[in-house]
């Protein structure tokens, strides 16, 4: 008789700061940058445990050029995404699926973080991060294994999205190149 593992999903709770960080969004223009960021961090008091507060925060201090400060506040949304979802031993769940809109602010900000390793060329780090939302979220709806395989065939973030976005999105050449090349790589792609 064998015994079957159970697998841990992890599924996170609704936020009631949810609706008021997308109206925010939506009023984001530049020119305002003061106030949203002010009202940002009013959610983020409110409730700290929402993480797209802190990865929108990351990104208006990044246009801004404030880096210290951006990398801060993006470091503060991961370490509160893996205390979410980890367990005592800082296990991951075998499960944190896309398909809930409850997990994505906390896949968000765990994608963020392994985009910004990569781009600071701290690959391994990356990597364990990219593997692990893919491995979680085998639908890869953030694209993982495109970075993963970006990786590995030592391209660097800057020479990914120089090729690959399309002013803001990905098209049908990345899935062709995902095609052609991750065949490279069985120990990866299986």
């Amino acid at each position: 008789m064998t015994k079957e593992k159970r697998q841990r999903e992890y599924v996170d709770k609704d936020h009631e700061v949810m609706q008021d960080y997308y109206n925010l969004c939506e009023k984001y223009s530049g020119r305002n940058a003061k106030t949203i960021k002010r009202k940002m961090n009013q959610l983020i008091e409110k409730d700290p445990d929402f993480l797209d507060s802190y990865v929108f925060l990351y990104q208006i201090l990044q246009d801004e050029g404030n880096l210290e400060e951006a990398d801060k506040t993006l470091n503060e949304a991961y370490e509160r995404a893996l205390k979410l979802i980890t367990d005592k031993k800082g296990n991951w769940p075998d499960v944190l699926e896309w398909l809930w809109l409850e997990n994505r602010h906390i896949i968000r900000a765990i994608l963020n973080k392994a985009i910004s390793l990569w781009k600071n060329k701290d690959v391994d780090n990356a990597l364990d991060l990219f593997r692990k939302l893919l491995k979680t979220n085998p639908m890869d709806n953030v694209g993982a294994r495109n970075f993963i395989l970006a990786i590995r065939m030592d391209m660097s973030f800057d020479k990914f999205e120089n090729r690959f976005n399309k002013e803001g999105y990905y098209d049908m050449e990345l899935i062709e190149w995902f095609e052609e090349n991750h065949k490279k790589y069985p120990d990866e792609f299986d």
